[in-house]
């Protein structure tokens, strides 16, 4: 139940005039502190060298969750990790710098955000800015009403712990200022800071909580081959594994490490190939994995796809180390004859002291039982990832000239792009430019020429990859996949939280998230003439029809795929 503090009509008006006197003070400010602003510059330019940055900037949260570069004078080394918050680098003090030890201690190494205060970015006395991707403390943010007043460059959580305190308390402390909003508060805020900076108090590296975490013993390693899949799908559950251990995450930097950094995570960045069989590579992995083991000794391992399942499990069991692995789909590795005797082997020699196995679909589950990889105790079954519904908000159903099929993930043959591409082509014969195909991802290069082709004809359009797939979601009449394997299609699931039916295969990882006739249509896989008769069907359905195929599948994610259901079903499980 949300708290939410409404301002008075007095506050709004106090709040309006003290916006133009901070942006008056910031402006004032930066001139008279020239000459400190200069002394400081010059003392990390003959600490550092002349091309030495002076400067540090990160992306805050500003009044009502708009974002801003924050600024502030450098106290670190050059040559500090770049990808690990300070409180988590080992020994932290050895990377701050001689001038940025003095810095931090009198708190002037904030002194660059009268920059932002001029820009009207903040002001002298609010909220501190969350870090835009502190989800966590921005959403107890909002049950208060402090994410609706400008974020200051000092406030009332700060002069009451600090750095020590937890998001919660931290965001009940924001929700009193905002309660208390006025001139007598914001005196206090100034003097209290004034006593603060002076006495040094509840200033600790890293942040909110950090003295909390410190207290936290225990180590959960997450070994991955994609920092943005994890990204993208479990950052809900290394937030909550954060609550009571250090998170470790072991993956090739391929986008959103930093973000992860920023989170508190230590990252450690591990190349993986992920499509090689050279067992000379994978040996070295092996090797790689092994130490890295030996030197974290966490408590407690996840793995993530089928290398870190195979050979960061084995390491794990090896070293008497607790671990649970993720089978997020087998791909073609168990349809491969020869390869599937080699794959199912190393998975029933790597899995076999597993805490548990997550699986994604019941089939996939079965298959291994088939295959004595592992037995039914062992497992868990998760409805994939799950779906956050308030990021994948439903979205009236559009009103198109054409109707817009859209397939979004990777061009390759796997997904289904021949028997795509023939149904479209086929439908485009018939309709001409009523149909369009929508495709948003990145192609491999043997579908190259077909996707320029399509374009060329019109018959399709080609969006590129997207970070945010939202806006096509929003803009199409119905989702396409028809994909070969899958574990638990995410892109599904979006789909459907957003409102929208589907045309899928009828495969383990697809027509879990499908009610075959009332929220889409599953195809026979491999199947062309298949997947064209339930396209062309849909096609033919009222537009009122297709708005309430993708209502109910609505309903069927809040129902059955939630985020927040999978992720504590998860930790439980983890925690048993």
């Amino acid at each position: 139940m949300k708290n939410v503090t409404k301002l008075s009509a007095r506050q709004k008006n106090y709040l309006k005039t003290k916006s133009m006197v901070d942006m008056i003070l910031g402006s004032v400010g930066m001139v008279v502190l020239s000459p400190v602003f200069l002394a400081i510059a010059v003392a990390i330019k003959l600490e550092d060298g002349l091309r030495a940055p002076v400067f540090f900037s990160q992306k805050r949260v500003g009044v009502h969750k708009s974002y801003f570069q924050l600024y502030k004078f450098r106290s670190m080394r050059l040559d500090t990790p770049h990808d690990i918050p300070t409180h988590l680098l080992d020994n932290p003090e050895q990377y701050i710098t001689k001038v940025g030890r003095f810095l931090r201690k009198s708190s002037l190494d904030e002194l660059p955000q009268l920059y932002n205060i001029a820009r009207g970015d903040m002001a002298v006395v609010g909220p501190r800015p969350a870090l835009w991707n502190q989800t966590d403390l921005i959403a107890e943010r909002d049950k208060y009403g402090a994410n609706d007043v400008k974020p200051g460059l000092t406030g009332w959580a700060q002069i009451n712990g600090r750095d020590e305190l937890e998001i919660d308390v931290k965001a009940k402390l924001d929700g009193e200022y905002v309660r208390k909003a006025g001139l007598a508060m914001d005196i206090r805020c100034v003097f209290g800071t004034i006593f603060s900076v002076l006495r040094g108090s509840g200033v600790v590296e890293g942040g909110t909580g950090t003295m909390e975490r410190e207290k936290k013993n225990k180590k959960v390693m997450i070994i991955t081959n994609h920092s943005y899949m994890l990204w993208q799908f479990r950052r809900e559950l290394i937030q909550m594994l954060m609550e009571d251990a250090e998170v470790y995450i072991s993956t090739p930097f391929v986008g959103h490490e930093k973000d992860f950094a920023d989170m508190g995570c230590h990252m450690i960045e591990t190349q993986v190939d992920r499509r090689g069989i050279n067992p000379m590579t994978d040996l070295r992995l092996y090797k790689q994995y092994r130490a890295m083991l030996k030197k974290e000794k966490p408590d407690m391992v996840i793995t993530y796809s089928i290398k870190p399942n195979v050979y960061a499990g084995y390491a794990c069991r090896r070293l008497h180390i607790p671990y649970c692995v993720n089978v997020q789909g087998l791909g073609t590795a168990f349809e491969k004859p020869g390869l599937s005797q080699v794959v199912t082997m190393m998975y029933r020699t790597a899995l076999k002291g597993a805490k548990t196995v997550f699986f994604e679909n019941e089939r996939n589950a079965a298959l291994f039982q088939e295959k004595k990889i592992t037995p039914a105790k062992q497992q868990t079954i998760l409805s994939g990832a799950g779906i956050t519904l308030d990021f994948y908000q439903y979205e009236a159903y559009p009103e198109n000239e054409a109707f817009h099929f859209l397939y979004l993930g990777r061009i390759m043959k796997e997904k289904g792009m021949d028997e795509l591409f023939y149904a479209i082509r086929k439908l485009h014969k018939e309709y001409g430019k009523k149909v369009v195909l929508d495709i948003v991802g990145f192609f491999e290069d043997e579908y190259k020429g077909e996707v320029e082709k399509l374009v060329e004809d019109g018959i399709a359009v080609f969006h590129g990859f997207k970070e945010d797939p939202r806006p096509y979601y929003k803009a199409a009449d119905c989702i396409v996949l028809p994909s070969y394997h899958e574990g638990m299609s995410n892109v599904l699931l979006e789909a459907a939280s957003t409102g929208r039916p589907v045309v899928t295969s009828k495969i383990p990882g697809c027509m879990e998230s499908v009610e075959d006739g009332t929220t889409g249509y599953l195809c026979q896989v491999k199947n062309a003439h298949s997947l064209y008769q339930k396209m062309n069907e849909i096609y033919h359905k009222s537009r009122a029809d297709r708005e309430e195929m993708g209502k109910c599948a609505r309903d069927k994610m809040a129902r059955e795929f939630a985020k927040d259901e999978v992720v504590k079903m998860t930790v439980a499980k983890v925690k048993e």
